[in-house]
């Protein structure tokens, strides 16, 4: 049933469909940026001839509209109080009601600050040195090397996940700024099938190899 709900050893159990450590709250809302390498592709060059492949390639201009339209944060308007709920299995909740990340997870993200050639580029005649050109790399999040939740965020968001909990399964509420503070990256999970786009929308945080972050039971 794709990455919405499962229960197994692997703790793939809620996955719906990012930053280094940020200094405040309020920075932490503005941008997501990550530091992967990104893979090499027919991705259109700059007017220089230089290809593009991370947005910082790109002018502070066509940056931010490219960030405004894939970051996670910028474009659902996240910030550190932001919830977000994931339904999972009982065992992964500690007794201190924490929760770890799970190294194998099975998400594809977007990651938003490499640049991926937008294939209606030529058709439509969009420069190299534009934003439009460009779209953000597609990765399996297991590629990241690093643990992570799928989450959901949105006013329909609690709703999505409260309808595969069960006796052994429970429904958690967590907040944004927790993983952020643990130095957690937010990226758009595009395979997860809960999400609508509007109300709901489904996200993959990271959240670094022995950190836990507090978790509460709805």
């Amino acid at each position: 049933m794709g990455n919405v709900c499962g229960s197994s050893g692997s703790h793939h159990v809620y996955s719906p469909s990012s930053t280094p450590r940020y200094g405040s709250a309020q920075s932490s809302a503005n941008s997501t940026p990550v530091r992967h390498s990104p893979a090499h592709s027919s991705a259109a060059s700059s007017p220089s001839g230089e290809r593009l492949t991370s947005v910082y390639q790109l002018s502070s201009k066509e940056r931010k509209k490219f960030l405004n339209n894939h970051d996670p944060m910028k474009r659902f308007g996240l910030s550190s109080s932001t919830p977000v709920y994931r339904t999972t299995h009982k065992s992964y909740v500690d007794e201190d009601g924490m929760m770890a990340g799970n190294p194998h997870s099975g998400a594809l993200i977007e990651m938003h600050e490499e640049l991926a050639p937008n294939p209606f580029a030529r058709s439509n005649g969009f420069r190299p040195d534009e934003a439009r050109a460009y779209v953000p790399r597609k990765e399996s999040a297991h590629n990241l090397g690093v643990p992570s939740l799928n989450v959901m965020v949105g006013a329909g968001a609690l709703g999505s996940v409260k309808r595969y909990a069960q006796d052994d399964h429970v429904t958690t509420k967590m907040k944004l700024g927790d993983f952020l503070n643990r130095g957690g990256k937010v990226y758009t999970d595009y395979s997860a099938v809960a999400g609508n786009g509007d109300t709901t929308n489904a996200l993959l945080v990271t959240l670094p190899e022995g950190e836990k972050v507090p978790v509460k039971i709805v």
